[in-house]
C-alpha cells in the first residue's frame, strides 16, 4: 500500500485511533482509511486493551456533576476550558455511539473503598472497545496494518501534513500518503530515554503498569515536534499508581495505604497517607514513592484493616507478607528492625484508639507527628501484622502535543497544522493531577471529532484553510 493515496491515516490502535477510523468510515462510507499499529494483532490496543476504562459519567452517560469543575481544579486552571467543555458536551453521545456499535456499558464500583457510587464502564473493559471497534472498522472497509511503526510525518512545501513514513516488521520503509493524519499513538511511558529526558535521570526506573504501555515509545510526539507542533501538558508529571512490587501481573494495585502507614526502605514514613480519600491521593502517593522513596516502599497494617473486605482495593495476585510481631515483619521485609519498631511505636503514640471505618474520611488524625496522618490514624497494634511491598508504575505521561477543541494539532505560532490531528494520550491536556476516569473517554470523544473532520476534508482541496 506504499504511496497509495488515502483519505486518512491513523497512527495507533487504541481507543482514540479506533474511534477516529470508525467515525470516519461512518461519515464517509467510500473513504479510504488505514490504521497503523506497531504491534501484532494479538497485542494491539495499547493501554486501552488493559484498562477497566471507567468513565466519569452517570449511568445514562451524562457527565458527573463535578466533571468540568474537577478537571479545571486538578489542573489548577491549566487545562484548556474549551477542551473540557467539548468533552463534557460530547460524552453522552459518545457512550450512545459505543452502544450502537455493540459496546455495552454498565455501572460498577471502583477499587476505592471510599467510593460514594459506581462509575460507568464498558462491559469487558477497554479490551471490549478494542475488539469491537476493530471488527467494525473491518466490516466497513477499513484496514488495520499490524507490525508497522510510524517514523515521520510527510509534509508538503507549505508545511501541511500529507502522509506518514513508516517501517514494517521486515524493516522496509513505506509511505502512506493521505489528506489527513491522526496521531493516536499514546504517550512516551514505554521509552526509557524519553522518560529520562522529561522526568529526570531516574525516569527510566518507572515501568509501565500494563504491557500495552510498553508500545508507547513517543514516536508520535517526536514526529509532531519535528513538524512544528507546540506542546501542552505537564511533561515532568505522569499518571502513576502504587502496585505490588512482587507481582508480574498487570495493574497489581494496592489501594489500602491510607489505612495503615507507608514506610520507605529505611523504615521511615515520608507521606501523609490519609490526607484525603485514596481516589484523590493515589497518584501523588505513587509519585512520591518513586521520587522520594527510591521507588520502593511498604504498606504496614494490622487486623483492623484485614477484617474489612478489601478485595476490590488490592488487585495483586500475591498475599500480603504477615508476621506475629513488628520485629518479625521487619525481618521478613528485610527492613531495619529497630527502625521499623521505632516508626510504628511513634505512630501508635500519636494515633487514637477506636474502630477503623474504611468507607469515609473519619477525621481521626495523629497528634504531634511529622509527617502527620490526617485520617484513619488508628494504632497498628492488632497482630498478625501485614505488609505489601509497593512501587510506582506509570500508566501514562502528561506531556504531549497541543491541540484545540477540534483535536487539531497547533503549531508553535498557535495555528492549526493543516492535515494533522492528535487524540488520546499524545494530546497533552493534563497538568498537576489526573482527573480520574477521563482518559479513555477523551480518546473516544476527540477521536470521533477527528474522524468527522477527516471525512469533511475529503470534500475540500488539500490546501484549503482548516
Amino acid at each position: 500500500m506504499s504511496d497509495e493515496p488515502l483519505d486518512l491515516v491513523v497512527v495507533g490502535c487504541g481507543a482514540g485511533g479506533l474511534a477516529t477510523a470508525l467515525q470516519f468510515l461512518e461519515s464517509a462510507p467510500s473513504g479510504r482509511v488505514v490504521v497503523l499499529e506497531r504491534t501484532s494483532e494479538k497485542d494491539r490496543g495499547g493501554n486501552t486493551a488493559w484498562t477497566g476504562a471507567f468513565f466519569r459519567l452517570e449511568e445514562d452517560g451524562a457527565p458527573a456533576a463535578d466533571f468540568a469543575a474537577r478537571m479545571t481544579e486538578l489542573s489548577k486552571g491549566r487545562t484548556d476550558r474549551s477542551i473540557i467543555d467539548r468533552l463534557a458536551e460530547l460524552a453522552q453521545p459518545t457512550v450512545q455511539w459505543l452502544g450502537h456499535h455493540g459496546v455495552a456499558t454498565k455501572s460498577d464500583i471502583t477499587y476505592f473503598l471510599t467510593s460514594k457510587g459506581p462509575r460507568l464502564m464498558p462491559v469487558g473493559g477497554g479490551a471490549s472497545i478494542v475488539e469491537t471497534l476493530s471488527a467494525r472498522i473491518g466490516d466497513l472497509g477499513g484496514t488495520i496494518e499490524y507490525g508497522v511503526t510510524a517514523q515521520d510525518l510527510i509534509q508538503d512545501a507549505a508545511g501541511a501534513v500529507v502522509g506518514v513514513a513508516a517501517l514494517d516488521s521486515s524493516g522496509r520503509t513505506r509511505r502512506f500518503l493521505a489528506r489527513t493524519v491522526v496521531l493516536a499513538s499514546g504517550g512516551f511511558e514505554g521509552s526509557a530515554a524519553l522518560l529520562d529526558r522529561y522526568l529526570g535521570e531516574r525516569g527510566h526506573e518507572l515501568a509501565p503498569i500494563a504491557p500495552g504501555g510498553r508500545a508507547n515509545k513517543g514516536e508520535g510526539l517526536e514526529m509532531g515536534l519535528r513538524a512544528g507542533a507546540d506542546t501542552d501538558g505537564q511533561f515532568e508529571r505522569f499518571h502513576g499508581e502504587p502496585v505490588d512490587a512482587r507481582s508480574h501481573s498487570a495493574e497489581a494495585l494496592v489501594m489500602v495505604y491510607p489505612y495503615g502507614i507507608l514506610v520507605d526502605h529505611r523504615a521511615r514514613r515520608f507521606v501523609d497517607e490519609g490526607s484525603d480519600t485514596p481516589d484523590n491521593t493515589f497518584e501523588s502517593v505513587a509519585y512520591r514513592i518513586w521520587h522520594e522513596a527510591d521507588q520502593f516502599a511498604y504498606v504496614i497494617a494490622d487486623q483492623k484493616l484485614m477484617r474489612h473486605n478489601i478485595a476490590r482495593a488490592v488487585l495483586t495476585d500475591r498475599e500480603p507478607e504477615s508476621a506475629s510481631t513488628i520485629e518479625a515483619l521487619a525481618r521478613r521485609l528485610d527492613l531495619d528492625v529497630e527502625a521499623l519498631t521505632d516508626t510504628v511505636d511513634r505512630y501508635n503514640a500519636a494515633a487514637t484508639t477506636g474502630p477503623l471505618d474504611v468507607t469515609v474520611l473519619d477525621g481521626v488524625a495523629t497528634q504531634g507527628l511529622e509527617p502527620p496522618k490526617s485520617n484513619w490514624a488508628r494504632p497498628i497494634d492488632e497482630p498478625p501484622f501485614v505488609a505489601w511491598p509497593v512501587t510506582c508504575a506509570i500508566t501514562f505521561t502528561f506531556g504531549g502535543l497541543r491541540t484545540d477543541a477540534q483535536a487539531r494539532v497547533l503549531s508553535r505560532a498557535g495555528e492549526p497544522i493543516p492535515g494533522l490531528f492528535a487524540v488520546g494520550e499524545i494530546a497533552g491536556i493534563y497538568h498537576h493531577k489526573y482527573p480520574g476516569a477521563t482518559s479513555v473517554l477523551r480518546a473516544l470523544v476527540f477521536g470521533r471529532l477527528a474522524g468527522t473532520a477527516a471525512a469533511h476534508r475529503i470534500t475540500k482541496s488539500a490546501d484549503a484553510p482548516e
